[in-house]
């Protein structure tokens, strides 16, 4: 099995998504809160690419989610925090999501065969997903405003380290092999080193540091959010 990580939204070319499972990675924040949201009973997710298209979107009794440049939108009912999705309130509702990277990111893996949401939170389920397919697969990172995100890297190294602890044959990329080298580094204490990186840093001088803990728990769910249609919904592997 081929992997392929890209590092941020804007170096996606044309052919690289085609006929892969790609896995959309936005640890802080957009991955982590879709995760949190479909296991919390959130029915489904509808990414939208700008504020505009949001409001657009949303109809009776859905839900408006996400920020800009990390802070919640006026008149929406949640910003991109987990802990917002993990509320009473998200159970049975579809949710209008938009945010800085992460939807955007989402939007632009259109061309992908399967196209599903990882992080920490799900890391174990996707690696499930991705070896159950048996498509090569690439990780594409959301990065921030098309600059590479340490913590989205860490990610895809440690879902390249799941591939590879059953034995898998595994070929990944030069970056893929740098980013497994540096999970493997840090993966003992992936909040002290993830608070310092560009992403976790501005959540902590936001008083967020709740936030960072949250993303960086490894496999609390057992949930793949799949993108298809337009709406992303929990996909659930079978035993």
């Amino acid at each position: 099995m081929k992997i392929t990580v890209i590092p941020h939204a804007d170096d996606i070319h044309s052919d690289t998504l085609s006929h892969k499972t790609v896995v959309v990675i936005d640890v802080f924040r957009a991955s982590s809160s879709i995760v949190t949201a479909l296991s919390h009973g959130a029915s489904a997710i509808i990414p939208a690419g700008t504020v505009s298209e949001a409001r657009q979107c949303a109809k009776e009794g859905m839900l408006l989610g996400g920020e800009r440049f990390g802070k919640r939108l006026d008149g929406f009912d949640l910003c991109n925090s987990p802990q917002d999705y993990a509320a009473p309130l998200v159970r049975g509702k579809t949710i209008v999501m938009t945010t800085t990277n992460g939807t955007r990111t989402l939007l632009k893996a259109a061309k992908g065969a399967d196209v599903i949401i990882g992080c920490f939170l799900n890391a174990s389920a996707c690696v499930r997903f991705i070896r159950q397919l048996k498509h090569d697969a690439v990780l594409l990172c959301a990065g921030t405003r098309g600059d590479f995100s340490l913590e989205d890297g860490i990610a895809a190294g440690c879902l390249i380290d799941l591939l590879l602890s059953d034995g898998q044959t595994v070929q990944a990329n030069d970056l893929g092999l740098v980013l497994h080298q540096g999970y493997l580094s840090v993966k003992d204490h992936l909040l002290t080193h993830l608070c310092r990186s560009a992403s976790g840093d501005r959540l902590m001088k936001r008083g967020l540091a709740r936030d960072l803990e949250d993303c960086l728990v490894m496999d609390r769910y057992d949930v793949v959010p799949r993108w298809k249609n337009g709406r992303i919904h929990s996909f659930r592997l079978p035993d």
